[in-house]
């Protein structure tokens, strides 16, 4: 009889993996597969921060194209252009020459002008008729001037001038029909010596793990501090808006709209924009906070 021998050998590279080996893979896998979807969940909320960041350059870049163009308009067509009937002289359209200021064939050109709103008149949308146009940072209860808190809004407004009134009595606040509105604004600042910081509104609002909004925002002065609109005259120096310029003071008419003796006038207005994302859907994933996008434009005053 022939007695078959087992070739203990074989049944052994036979054999399955052990229990240690099976635990010891899932191991592996499992440390591996965690790095993947960190690595991916990371790269998600990344992509979604710098999506947060693009949206927010883009609102407030179209926001301040437009405030350029407006302004590149601002004063057009003026005195300089436009006799009015009943008047012995054209130029300045301001308070010393009431008749040719409150003609709806003439724009005055800049009407106020502070830290946190500017108005003029102009033709700004190329249809013949002079228009009254208002910029103004608001707070979060809708003051103006603000003096409530942040994050603020910039709200735009624009009318035909309405013949026979004075131009800082075309748009009134309370009767105004706003168009255009940029909101999450935090830069309020109304420096009280033309300084380029100072007064800003505290940030209202808190970040995911409790620290509130002014603590972690506005540690840096210059973040809340900074002002919406600065001027500059022909020289490139900052003129001191603390306390507004206004058309209706004769004085002030000579610095917002240039006459040939002056040597102090605005040339240049700025806008600078500190932009939150948005509470709900504008926050980083990875920092549970907001970004902040900063963006600033310089409107030259052609005509003035």
């Amino acid at each position: 009889m022939r007695t078959k021998k087992t070739n203990f050998a074989t049944l052994h590279l036979q054999a399955g993996f052990s229990l240690l080996e099976m635990v010891i893979v899932m191991a592996i896998l499992t440390i591996v597969l965690a790095s993947i979807f960190g690595g991916a969940n990371s790269a998600v909320q990344r992509s979604q921060a710098e999506q947060v960041k693009v949206d927010l350059v883009q609102e407030g870049r179209e926001f301040i194209d437009e405030f350029e163009r407006d302004v590149h308009q601002a004063g057009y067509p003026n005195c300089r252009m436009v006799a009015v009937t009943g008047t012995a002289f054209n130029c300045p359209a301001d308070v010393n020459n009431l008749v040719e200021e409150k003609s709806s064939t003439v724009a005055a050109g800049l009407v106020y002008l502070s830290n946190t709103k500017v108005v003029f008149e102009g033709d700004v949308d190329g249809d013949g008729a002079v228009d009254s146009v208002q910029y103004a940072l608001v707070d979060s209860a809708l003051n103006d001037p603000p003096t409530g808190s942040c994050p603020c809004s910039i709200r735009r407004s624009q009318i035909h001038k309405v013949d026979g009134t004075i131009p800082t009595a075309q748009n009134p606040v309370a009767t105004t029909v706003w168009t255009q509105e940029l909101q999450n604004v935090v830069n309020s600042g109304q420096p009280s010596s033309g300084n380029a910081y100072g007064n800003g509104l505290s940030i209202s609002g808190s970040t995911s793990w409790g620290q509130t909004n002014n603590a972690y925002y506005a540690s840096l002065s210059t973040f809340k501090d900074y002002p919406v609109f600065q001027a500059y005259n022909q020289y490139g120096g900052l003129i001191d808006l603390s306390t507004a310029l206004t058309i209706d003071n004769a004085t002030n008419s000579l610095i917002l709209n240039c006459a040939p003796t002056s040597n102090n006038c605005v040339k240049t207005i700025r806008i600078t924009i500190n932009l939150l994302g948005d509470a709900t859907t504008g926050v980083d994933l990875q920092t549970h906070t907001r970004p902040v996008t900063t963006l600033i434009g310089d409107a030259r005053l052609v005509n003035n």
